[in-house]
Parts: structure tokens; sequence; C-alpha cells
């Protein structure tokens, strides 16, 4: 009988990570169905908005692995939780990008305009970075507490 060399939590962060991926490439495809039947534009105008929609859910599936990789490793908690902060910000950064691209590519806003969607963008972006830092630094310095007390008994 063989036995798999990878552990078992690290196998469900994986099926997690695929199905979560999968279920934002599915509901991004929806989204641009239903865009297509109100804009009446063809598969070939809507391409690229698409996949630039596609590139942040692989940017944050990378920087799941790396962060997964460093917890594995033993970095400390703030430097864990500022690597989550960062790539909330490079998640919502890259999706505040795309959603700028896919209206000016499919002719809802002039290029002009973009001022007041930046600005929004960047608030947006520092406020998922906080956020997601404090979030991560208090479960993993719980986690960490939690394993401390379980190693002590």
């Amino acid at each position: 009988m063989m036995t798999s060399t990878i552990s078992r939590p690290r196998i469900n962060f994986w099926m997690r990570m695929f199905r979560a991926f999968c279920l934002y490439l599915v509901l991004e495809f929806g989204l641009f169905v239903i865009i297509k039947q109100i804009l009446h534009t063809t598969e070939r105008e809507l391409s690229g908005p698409y996949l630039a929609f596609a590139v942040p859910g692989i940017i944050i599936l990378l920087l799941a692995w790396w962060l997964k990789k460093c917890e594995e490793h033993g970095s400390s908690s703030k430097r864990l939780a500022l690597g989550w902060g960062l790539s909330a910000a490079f998640f919502f950064s890259a999706v505040a990008v795309a959603f700028c691209y896919s209206i000016v590519e499919l002719h809802l806003v002039h290029p002009s305009d973009l001022k007041r969607f930046i600005v929004v963008g960047v608030g947006g972006v520092l406020i998922a970075a906080f956020s997601l830092y404090r979030v991560a630094l208090l479960r993993i310095s719980a986690r960490a507490r939690f394993t401390d007390e379980s190693r002590l008994r």
C-alpha cells in the first residue's frame, strides 16, 4: 500500500485554494456572460477584461502558497502578518487595475475620468492591507499560543 508523502493539512490547503480559484473563475465567467448580454459585445472584446480579472486570482494563489511556505519554515508572526497584508494590497491593486482597464476597454468611461477611481482604489488597497495585517497578526499569534500551550502539556 502506498502512502502519500504530503501531509493532510497541506492537501486540505491546496484543495481549498483550488476550489476557491475555480469558483472565482466560474463566477467571473458568469459575470462576463451577463455583461456580454447587456452590452451586446463580442467574445473578442471581452477576452481582455476577462484575462485582466483572472490574473488577480493567480496572484493570490501564488502569494498564499509562498506565505504557507514561510509559515512552515517558522517565520515570525509579524513577518507573516505583513506578508498577508502586502498580499491583500497586491490582490486589491490588481483587481483595481483590471477594473479600470475593463471599463475603459468596454468604453464605459473615458480614460480622463479615471482619477476618481484611482483615489478610491488606493484607499481600498490601504484599508485592505491594514485590515488583513491586523487580522492575520491576531490569528497567527493565537495559533502560536495554542501550539505553545499544547507542547507544554
